[in-house]
């Protein structure tokens, strides 16, 4: 953590000269209290499907463990509203997402960047892109309906407005250790599951939103049933001791995966999250006292690659670099080509930038702060942003708006364990090549600027 905290110490100082900022007019209205509305909609298959989440899975779907749902979370200041969209899915393209969001703007008449799309990244859903999503294939009929369920659930959340009532805010912190580091079991992971908790005039639970880090991957390749893995049995446990109803978010998980071996059996992802709940239902909260803020603060930053500029021949010079490459993957060569020939087209079509385009967001909640990110940030992000602002309660919620990338912390790029994150997953992920050891600094301090705009009054 020493290079981490050195970096917080860099940001810090430079926050004075914030980077040009979007800001939605989400203006502060001590006049106004805040209000939520809150609708669930089920997104379970009700046929067989190719789930996400494992190269090496044969076959489709063959039941159901756990049934997936997506979770809408309205909240409204004045006349303005935040829509928060918890899904029980792996992850969508950022494309796939705009689309989602740009259809619940067209229903509801919210503005799109008031619109945020959370995936909890579990692999045991199924895939709503790519080929199997295609006319004829598996999960044709799936992503068809999917969107559909998500985009008229969210709308009605955000026009039901009789449905919208009172609620002041609660934070609480706790520990569990489920979860490890994915490629080193001596390297960092961070164990804290940060909770706020919209309470009702009388106190009583409302909505929780759970924020942990660690990859639901409980259930391996092997494993054929559809499933939120781990954080589903969490949330049985946590609605059972706090009442009210559960939104579990994944936090900066890319180097965290449950800490056991990983399982073909349902009764491990059961075990898994029995024990998240078990670990923080006992926690104290404190009651927020709202300052009266309603601020949310948007950034495109671009987050830098390995070379300046991507051009044909740099992309066919890597082909041939990388393409020999041995225990990747059984399909390396033919993914690698594949890979290839659409970034070779979508540079000829002018759709490839020298950079990475990427969004953050900060929304600040009389005090309480909801960062957003795409993408599947390292564990050590949530951790040095949260040290950053250590008077505030910071909820990080990851593979939000859509998954382009891997973020690797700074030590990744100095150890060969993570060579994957750091060389190879661009073939996977869709990016045209992969990320600068640069891009550790760019991303720690623009999260940071962020979140200090949105904290200022």
């Amino acid at each position: 953590m020493n290079s981490f905290n050195k970096i917080i110490a860099v940001v810090s100082a430079s926050l004075v000269a914030l980077a040009a900022v979007f800001t939605t007019s989400c203006s502060n209205n001590t006049e106004s209290n805040l209000t939520c509305n809150y609708k669930v909609a089920d997104i379970t298959p009700k046929d067989s499907v190719i789930l996400a989440g494992f190269a090496a899975r044969k076959g489709l779907s063959i039941g159901i463990h756990k049934p997936l749902e997506s979770r809408c979370l309205v909240i409204k200041k004045g006349d303005e509203k935040i829509c928060i969209v918890s899904n029980d899915l792996m992850e969508c393209g950022t494309s796939t997402t705009d689309l989602w969001r740009e259809e619940i703007s067209k229903k509801s008449g919210l503005p799109v960047e008031n619109i945020f799309i959370h995936n909890i990244h579990t692999h045991s859903a199924p895939r709503t892109g790519g080929w199997c999503a295609k006319e004829g294939q598996p999960n044709y009929q799936y992503a068809i309906d999917t969107r559909e369920a998500i985009v008229s659930n969210a709308a009605a959340a955000i026009l039901d407005s009789t449905a919208f009532v009172p609620f002041t805010m609660e934070v609480g912190k706790g520990e569990s250790y489920i979860n490890g580091n994915r490629r080193d079991s001596e390297g960092y992971c961070s164990r804290d599951c940060y909770v706020v908790r919209l309470v009702d005039k009388k106190g009583k639970p409302m909505i929780s939103m759970v924020n942990y880090a660690c990859h639901p991957v409980s259930l391996n390749h092997a494993s054929n049933v559809v499933s939120t893995d781990f954080p589903g049995f969490a949330a049985e446990v946590l609605k059972e001791a706090w009442g009210g109803e559960i939104m579990y978010f994944s936090g900066a998980s890319g180097n965290s995966d449950p800490c056991d071996s990983l399982s073909r059996l349902a009764s491990y992802a059961e075990q898994k999250g029995y024990q998240l709940g078990n670990d923080i239902k006992d926690i104290e909260f404190t009651p927020v006292k709202d300052n009266g803020a309603f601020k949310l603060v948007s950034k495109e930053i671009h987050l830098p690659f390995a070379a300046d500029t991507i051009t044909v021949e740099l992309i066919e010079k890597h082909v041939e670099e990388i393409i020999q490459w041995e225990g990747v993957s059984n399909t390396w060569p033919k993914d690698v080509k594949y890979w290839a020939s659409y970034t070779v087209e979508d540079i000829k079509n002018g759709l490839v930038k020298n950079y990475l385009p990427f969004n953050i967001h900060a929304l600040n909640i009389g005090g309480v702060v909801l960062f957003f990110t795409q993408g599947e940030p390292f564990m050590e992000y949530q951790t040095a942003l949260r040290e950053a602002f250590p008077e505030n309660h910071v909820m990080f919620f990851a593979y939000t708006n859509g998954q382009n990338s891997y973020l690797p912390s700074k030590e990744a790029y100095l150890s060969d364990k993570y060579s994957y994150e750091t060389k190879e997953m661009h073939i996977y992920i869709g990016a045209p090549y992969p990320l600068s050891d640069k891009m550790p600094d760019k991303y720690i301090e623009s999260i940071c600027q962020v979140t200090e705009e949105a904290l200022a009054q």
